[in-house]
Order: C-alpha cells, then structure tokens, then sequence
C-alpha cells in the first residue's frame, strides 16, 4: 500500500503498481471507471501521484481517456489479442529452452506446490485464489529462469496475457496444463518443453476466441 512518506517517483510507481494489480487480477473490469479522487482517497495519497499513474498505465495500455467517462479499463480489441499472443508465444520458446537447462530440483517442487495450490483452490470453488496461484505459477517460471534480460522482457507481457485470460478463462482448466508443463520441464526435453507451452498458449487462445464469439 503506498504511503505519503515515500519518495514522489517512488509514490507514483506503488500507486501505479497497485492499480496495475488490481486490472489484471480482475478487480477492476474493462469498462470501469477509473476515477482519480476516489483512488486518492482509497490509496490514502494526493491526487497528483494518482493523476500521474493513470497517465502511465494509458501509456501501458491498461486505460483509455473517454470523452464522456474519463478513464475506463480498456478492453482488448481482436488485433491487440492477436499480437499479444504471437509476442508470448515467441517468448515461450525462449523461456521453456532457458529453464530446461537451469531448473533444479528445488524450481521443480516450487512448480508442483503451486500446481497443488490452484488446484485445491479450484475444487473449493475459490476462483479468485485458483487465479492468483495460477499467475503466481507463470510468475515463478519467469523467477526460476534466472535471467535479468528474459525477466526484462517478459514480464510486462506476462501482465497483459494475465490481465487477458482472467477475464475469459477458468482457473481449473490450467490446471493440468500447468501440470504437464511441469512433466515436460522434468524430463530435461527442451523441444518437448517448448511443445507443451505451445499447447498451452493454443489453449487459453481458443477459450478467449470462445468467449468473445458468443459476446
């Protein structure tokens, strides 16, 4: 939670971050109104560091400026959705090679907890758990990389793809995906690795095309 006592830059990022968060944990849903007094007064800090963070994430691409609403979460259009997981898919690849050569045990067993984690979490019907367990399992993937650069890049995108499949996809059906990505990084094959993210990319690609043809 951002404070008053922090730096203005560092009060502009920690207000920023928290809105960031509560786009893509679903929170806030595309088409609400994001509106900068009331942030203020939640986030108890002043309106400019509030004023500044909805700049930034309209840069990002999480708001956009209605004339008659103000800021709105946007919603993705067909090309963004496209893009985004042309862009992902690539990094997948990237990112399934790097781990198969520096995940180590203790990496593996930080996967299968959180596997069992948003499992548990799903059969108990506690959707909104599953899908933090879930984004904390692709965040972990990221982590156990160990690399600065892939890190860099990814995780803006890993935002978006988050912010995406929220809205349109059960947490319970990643379950098992996420749970053969495990097997495969297990096995050590980098070329079975990169197929089973694929896979797994396809999957969350047909259930947003699902959802938005019967919109």
């Amino acid at each position: 939670m951002p404070t008053r006592e922090e730096h203005p830059g560092s009060l502009r990022d920690s207000v920023t971050g928290a809105l960031r968060q509560r786009i893509v944990s679903g929170e806030l849903a595309p088409g609400t109104r994001v509106v900068e007094r009331q942030v203020a007064e939640q986030l108890g800090v002043s309106r400019v560091p509030v004023r500044e963070a909805l700049r930034a994430l309209e840069r990002e691409g999480f708001l956009e400026e209605r004339a008659t609403r103000g800021m709105v979460v946007r919603r993705l259009d067909p090309e963004d959705v496209a893009m985004l997981f042309a862009v992902r898919e690539s990094l997948e690849v990237v990112l399934s090679h790097r781990l198969v050569d520096v995940l180590d045990d203790d990496g593996l067993a930080t996967l299968d907890d959180l596997v069992a984690e948003a499992d548990g979490h799903a059969r108990a019907g506690r959707h909104a758990d599953a899908v933090g367990a879930n984004a904390a399992f692709h965040a972990a993937l990221v982590d156990l990389a160990h690399s600065r650069v892939l890190s860099s890049i990814i995780e803006p995108v890993a935002g978006r793809m988050a912010w995406l499949l929220n809205q349109h996809t059960e947490p319970g059906a990643m379950v098992a995906e996420h749970r053969a990505i495990v097997a495969a990084l297990r096995s050590r094959e980098a070329d079975r690795a990169a197929a089973v993210f694929s896979d797994h990319l396809a999957s969350s690609r047909a259930a947003v095309a699902s959802v938005d043809a019967s919109d």
